[in-house]
């Protein structure tokens, strides 16, 4: 908090970095080996993932103030993350850019320093912590991945990724729009009758008064 803040010790505030764009803001300190991200970037911003570096990883100290997630180490290498913690859910990089796999149940995502996924001793660059994904959402309907979140509309089906859900869309926009309008209509039913219950109360007041 004190970091997210500005509001450490002299010596921490003094290696304090913050970078503001449209729709976050990074807070860095890099003899901690630790950085945030805060959405909104404005004074009402929640850290919504934190990172973790390793020794040397974009000019950071190895983070050492508490043990890593999961029972990590940052001597690690990546044939040794997925022992420890199984197949991963997601994997993204490669070709030009260093690999990394998630555990969205985990909260964890883990980012290697090489571009190889054939690398089983690739070591560790840093961690991405954040909020665990919600097991209720079930499966992805697109691809049978763990879904991240449901449809916004209609609350009812589940996706992994925005790819996904425009790839399902032919198939659900009907189901969706149907379903979408049952909630809107049970939500005005709802509405009236609390709309109702608050003027009965307004008048029994002013009847007393």
């Amino acid at each position: 908090r004190e970091l997210a803040a500005g509001d450490g010790t002299a010596n921490a505030s003094a290696e304090i970095e913050r970078k503001a764009f449209s729709d976050c803001k990074y807070v860095s300190c890099k003899p901690l080996g630790l950085s945030m991200r805060l959405k909104p970037p404005d004074a009402s911003g929640r850290v919504d993932v934190v990172f973790l570096y390793n020794e040397g990883a974009d000019g950071f100290s190895a983070y050492t103030a508490s043990p890593l997630p999961a029972g990590l180490r940052w001597s690690d290498r990546s044939r040794d993350v997925v022992k420890k913690l199984g197949e991963p859910s997601d994997k993204f990089g490669g070709n030009r850019l260093p690999v990394g796999i998630g555990y969205e149940l985990l909260g964890l995502d883990v980012h290697f320093n090489n571009r190889s996924w054939d690398d089983a001793v690739n070591p560790i660059k840093f961690l991405s912590v954040y909020q665990q994904v919600d097991q209720a959402c079930g499966m992805c309907t697109a691809c049978g991945r763990q879904a991240r979140f449901r449809c916004a509309q209609c609350r009812q089906e589940s996706y992994c990724s925005s790819a996904c859900q425009r790839a399902d869309w032919g198939r659900h926009k009907e189901a969706c729009a149907s379903a979408a309008d049952a909630r809107l209509r049970a939500g005005l039913a709802l509405g009236k009758e609390e709309a109702m219950r608050a003027l009965a109360g307004s008048v029994s007041a002013d009847a007393i008064a």
